[in-house]
């Protein structure tokens, strides 16, 4: 009886929905058999931001994403270039993100669209990173400037919609999803707030029903202390990449990544 357990439960009843079209990022695979799990550097000055990646590499996450927009000299393109120097050396061959969030969908600082292009621009030309996470309201001309300069430097775009007030409806978030692959996302991305429980079970659904639909890798969550579970089985779902929190979190409902990796080999 024990085997016949065994032997259903890896025979399929967790084995998760993949992407039909996983993206490589250096030695991991975005959409494959197992999540990936993110974890966000946000600390706001040059030497608190050296021992957060210190701290972030010990705990050995698949992706390390620099949340720019915490940084206290953002807007020195000098400064930030060097600071990615650093954590591409340190990092060695963990694919790192580079995020500096519009302050309209969560941002720490506002900064205006040109500047925010540029320093875009210039991260992609620095070659030290794998993938750029822009708003989709960042708006279609914007998109296709940072999309030419990426796809000459082999550098991935996600697209991202970010509702810290609600969540919105399935069909909101799908066609969300499929506007963003509209616009040149390699990865399209949403984040919602929970109300209640059933606003959990919608982002959920929302995320089975795109990934049934879509070949891309998708990353989609709920926040929050209600969306919690969505980071721990999302992937179950379709969702290819969740957020652990390190030293800081970036975002409402982060947990830490030895218990985000720990609940996700449980269900694997």
């Amino acid at each position: 009886m024990l085997g016949e357990i065994t032997k259903e439960y890896t025979g399929g009843i967790y084995m998760r929905l993949q992407a039909s079209k996983p993206i490589k990022l250096r030695n991991k695979v975005l959409g494959g058999q197992k999540p990936l799990i993110c974890v966000p550097l946000a600390s706001v000055d040059e030497a608190s931001l050296i021992n957060e990646i210190d701290e972030v590499i010990r705990m050995k996450p698949d992706v390390i994403e620099w949340r720019a927009d915490y940084f206290e000299r953002i807007l020195d393109f000098s400064k930030v270039k060097h600071i990615l120097e650093i954590i591409r050396t340190k990092t060695q061959d963990i694919p790192i993100v580079f995020t500096c969030r519009s302050h309209e969908e969560g941002g720490y600082k506002k900064i205006d669209d040109d500047r925010r292009l540029k320093l875009f621009q210039n991260v992609m030309e620095s070659i030290y990173v794998d993938v750029v996470d822009i708003e989709l309201a960042f708006g279609k001309e914007k998109i296709e400037q940072i999309k030419s300069l990426a796809a000459k430097n082999g550098v991935k775009v996600i697209l991202s919609y970010h509702n810290f007030t609600k969540t919105p409806s399935e069909e909101f978030m799908i066609e969300k999803i499929k506007e963003q692959l509209n616009n040149g996302a390699d990865i399209p991305k949403i984040a919602v707030m929970p109300q209640e429980q059933g606003d959990v079970l919608r982002l959920l659904n929302a995320t089975y029903r795109a990934r049934k639909e879509i070949q891309n890798p998708l990353i989609a969550i709920s926040m929050g202390s209600l969306g919690i579970i969505t980071r721990m089985t999302g992937f179950i779902f379709g969702s290819d990449m969740t957020f652990a929190a390190g030293v800081n979190a970036s975002a409402p409902g982060q947990m830490p990544i030895e218990e985000m990796r720990r609940y996700i080999e449980i269900i694997l």
